[in-house]
């Protein structure tokens, strides 16, 4: 089984190339931030949990992550690939992650796919999402703040001085949807065939 994350601070592009690369080469999405908000709108007790974090812009802790996300695993042992869209964000999940890989012998994380963008993209980015898709972690200036804040803080640095740092593929997330896509694709396909 394949394993590909896609990392990056909020409203990078993740999410959208996470769609494109799923149907393309049939790999599962897992979006944190999509499980939270589903759990969120059936009024689950993880998603009442969940959503005190996420609507003040804040990391939902390790421990509820990393449960809910290893659940979601164990439905796909059958898959080609899984793509972690949003995950990990801390050093703990990647243990957590490369544990349950072992755990059930599924492989490894193959690529790490960096997304690199300016803060001012980003804002916009997401204030304009906030409009368009009603997420409330989006809607409001100082949280989007706040989420771009917490990513520098607690996520942007967990690859460093790690043993997959030579798994990590930068690319700039200020290119078109197209020309990341395609980038991304031609990785994958060198993975696959190599």
């Amino acid at each position: 089984m394949i394993h590909i994350i896609l990392f990056g601070p909020p409203g990078c592009g993740k999410g959208t190339q996470a769609k494109i690369i799923s149907n393309k080469f049939g790999f599962i999405h897992l979006s944190t931030g999509m499980i939270f908000r589903d759990h969120i709108t059936k009024k689950t007790n993880l998603g009442k949990l969940a959503s005190c974090y996420i609507n003040k812009g804040i990391l939902v802790p390790d421990g509820i992550t990393t449960n809910m996300l290893n659940i979601e695993i164990q439905k796909h042992f059958k898959a080609k690939g899984i793509i972690y869209d949003g995950y990990p964000r801390t050093k703990n999940q990647i243990y957590s992650l490369e544990e349950i890989l072992n755990k059930f012998c599924l492989g490894k994380i193959n690529i790490i796919f960096y997304f690199f963008i300016q803060k001012n993209l980003i804002i916009n980015r997401l204030l304009k999402r906030g409009k368009i898709s009603h997420r409330d972690d989006d809607i409001d200036i100082i949280t989007v703040q706040r989420r771009i804040k917490e990513y520098h803080k607690k996520t942007s640095l967990i690859w460093e001085n790690y043993k997959l740092k030579n798994s990590i593929i930068k690319l700039n997330a200020s290119l078109s949807v197209d020309k990341i896509s395609i980038f991304i694709e031609k990785k994958i396909l060198n993975l696959l065939y190599s």
